[in-house]
């Protein structure tokens, strides 16, 4: 594989100056990337305590349980050194790792604890936190896969409990088999696929649940790395955090002020609100019969968003203290959370992540933390052989194709495709020989009067095998110029598939099935520098 870089500036205002270092968009985080903010941050956390020992156990016994957690488990023994840190990123638990970026997040934050880890002599450990307390079932249960003419849509059909966590949702063998048998009419068979197969289904018959599946299926992908797995939604994670969660109840007013505040700066510095955030909900979620977002009804009480629930701030501060695994975070306080309970150097976030986290730096403030830097994550494009080949006939730029799209170069094609109009000249040679066969017929009648429609129909014969003729030179053009369109508009769905990053789109099963299933690893070997600019990987 080989890697070059190009610069594609972000289409997010805010993000794209956050990533080109301008100073307003710094100015809502506490720290930039460079080594010297670094340095400060990790002098910051190391004057903090954590439950370091309590996570060790806990992440031990998580990743120990894992089929290929070995890994996992050596990289934990830094954790006993008093200086360790962590370099942290995370995402749901979709079906088989759900789009590539998953991926490059992971393949981020193990360079980047690598890279830190250096800079400062002490160990630094990257984290996969597995937001396994979401419950969007729909973002979960589907992969994509390059299809014939765009891309195909595998949903995952197991059983589902509407309104509970992604970590309580059951995996299901039987459905996993229906559903690999339906990516099997859009993963063209090679010499890896059935041994993906053997290896998946493994794993998904150990798995319990569908972040169980995810935690897996990643560990397998890098199971020669340390990579350490923690889904957020454990139980015996929440024990740790049930101090927390009792602040957020108690503190609410308070909270929701800070979230309100950082939303405020972001509008008065010209930026506007990221979409789907509002300052109105208390920030949290309670699990009673379903994941309820809660609002603050008053000094005494929260209820949900309906009004048919209603609780007291005692009753439910007792529940957060005997039984925190009834809560979870939303986008705006797991931050925070992850922050009161893990060492984290830095986060590893993509654009979205980049976006609102802007909007946290008040809320930190108010928990007496700094918001750690944020380190976006890598981002790439995979070029298999044939779209090379077919860019390269077609004398197209990778590039060049993601900004313009297929459509310019299409037509392109349809404008310099007909080198001959076979119609236009068919037309021509009739117009010119009519006459002449029209002298021909009338002397015809002269000497054969009772056989005058023979002339006729001779004329008819002579039009349509010039026609035919003519069809033939156009259709022969028109055939060549639709395989060169379908191959570009091939080259563009494995690009830009629906006109979005490829990467926020297909899964990486697709490449296993080209490359083999230690895809991810010889990612993790490619000599990436972490400058911001686009890498695009040619297989």
């Amino acid at each position: 594989m080989d890697v070059y870089e190009e610069y594609i500036p972000q289409a997010n205002k805010f993000v794209k100056d956050y990533l080109e270092n301008k100073k307003l968009a710094q100015s809502f985080f506490d720290y930039g990337q460079s080594a010297k903010d670094i340095q400060k941050r990790f002098y910051e956390i190391s004057n903090r305590t954590y439950p370091k020992e309590q996570l060790y156990q806990h992440l031990y016994t998580y990743n120990k349980k894992l089929m290929y957690g070995s890994g996992a488990i050596r990289e934990l023994e830094k954790l006993r050194d008093p200086k360790a840190v962590m370099m942290v990123t995370g995402q749901q638990a979709g079906i088989l790792t759900g789009p590539l970026y998953t991926i490059t997040k992971a393949v981020t934050v193990m360079k980047e604890a690598e890279a830190k880890q250096e800079l400062l002599g002490a160990p630094v450990l990257p984290v996969f936190w597995i937001a396994g307390e979401d419950h969007d079932w729909e973002e979960v249960n589907h992969i994509f896969l390059p299809g014939d003419e765009k891309p195909g849509k595998v949903t995952y059909k197991g059983m589902y409990e509407p309104g509970k966590a992604v970590s309580c949702q059951y995996m299901d063998s039987e459905a996993f088999e229906i559903w690999w048998q339906e990516v099997l009419t859009l993963l063209p068979e090679t010499n890896h696929t059935s041994d993906l197969y053997n290896t998946l289904q493994k794993l998904a018959d150990k798995s319990l649940t569908i972040t169980d599946f995810f935690a897996e299926t990643m560990r397998w992908l890098f199971r020669d790395t340390g990579l350490i797995m923690l889904d957020a939604n454990h139980p015996e994670l929440r024990q740790l955090e049930k101090d927390t969660f009792m602040e957020f109840i108690y503190k609410n007013t308070d909270i929701r002020d800070a979230v309100k505040q950082g939303m405020n700066q972001r509008e008065a510095a010209g930026y506007g609100t990221p979409e789907g955030f509002s300052a109105d909900s208390a920030q949290f979620f309670y699990h009673y019969q379903k994941r309820q977002l809660l609002y603050e009804n008053n000094a005494s009480n929260f209820t949900d968003k309906s009004g048919n629930l209603l609780i007291y701030k005692h009753d439910l501060a007792e529940k957060a203290s005997t039984h925190p695994e009834y809560f979870s975070t939303n986008a705006l306080t797991r931050p925070l959370v992850q922050e009161q309970l893990l060492p984290v150097l830095g986060y590893v976030a993509g654009p979205g992540e980049i976006n609102y986290w802007s909007l946290l730096q008040p809320l930190f403030h108010y928990f007496e933390r700094c918001t750690p830097p944020l380190m976006p994550r890598m981002e790439i494009t995979i070029l298999p052989r044939f779209v090379q080949s077919i860019i390269h006939k077609e004398h197209l730029s990778p590039l060049q194709l993601m900004k313009e799209g297929a459509e310019l170069q299409i037509k392109r094609i349809r404008e310099h495709a007909k080198q001959v109009n076979g119609a236009a000249m068919a037309e021509e040679l009739l117009r010119q020989i009519e006459p002449y066969h029209a002298d021909m017929q009338a002397e015809w009648e002269k000497i054969a009067p009772s056989e005058k429609s023979f002339g006729e129909t001779n004329w008819k014969i002579i039009q349509n095998e010039i026609q035919t003729f003519a069809s033939k030179i156009d259709s022969f053009q028109e055939e060549k110029e639709n395989c060169r369109i379908y191959r570009t508009r091939k080259a563009e769905q494995l690009l830009i598939p629906f006109k979005n990053p490829q990467e926020r789109t297909f899964n990486i099963l697709f490449f296993l099935n080209e490359c083999g299933s230690h895809f991810v690893l010889d990612l993790m070997a490619l000599e990436m520098e972490h400058n911001g600019k686009h890498k695009l990987i040619k297989l």
